[in-house]
């Protein structure tokens, strides 16, 4: 399958060449491994959007449409998805004490064994991959400071990205 793009043949073979195929592959390759050692040691595995429900509200995200603005989802699917993980007394959810008709997330006392074995399995990941890439700890800091910066705004439209970019073609 081709497809064309400013006059240039591209085969979807190409695309595992760009950024977005390999953070896909990533986040699947992290997220798999994680169920399946959060599994071997006895917790039940979450859904793939849970598990990244469950990391914005880590990191403070924890409006549920602010979770669903950052997924691209709706703030309907998120309540949806976080429903079995209030079931499984992961997450409970809260009031916003600035508007009581809005809610938000947190995680509860009762799942620090969960969250200590899944934050011990994801250090324990980031040195597997970086044996299993032959990646320095210094690259492995690298690619951590990569993810983390601050990439802007989105790009809005091809307009801003050539001029970003500076490409005139």
């Amino acid at each position: 399958m081709t497809t064309e793009q400013e006059g240039h043949h591209i085969t979807w073979q190409q695309v595992d060449r760009h950024l977005i195929a390999g953070l896909a592959h990533a986040i699947d390759w992290v997220d798999n491994s994680l169920q399946h050692v959060l599994a071997s040691r006895g917790f039940s595995p979450v859904h793939r959007t849970q598990s990244l429900i469950l990391v914005h509200i880590a990191s403070g995200i924890d409006s549920p449409s602010d979770i669903a603005y950052e997924m691209g989802l709706t703030r309907q699917n998120v309540h949806h998805m976080a429903k079995g993980l209030i079931e499984a007394d992961i997450v409970e959810q809260f009031p916003d004490p600035r508007d009581p008709r809005r809610s938000r997330y947190r995680l509860t006392d009762s799942s620090i064994g969960i969250r200590e074995a899944a934050l011990e399995t994801l250090a324990a990941l980031d040195v597997a991959i970086q044996r299993r890439t032959g990646l320095s700890v210094d690259d492995m800091q690298a690619f951590h400071r990569v993810l983390a910066a601050d990439w802007g705004p989105e790009i809005a439209n091809h307009e801003e990205l050539l001029a970003l970019t500076g490409d005139q073609s």
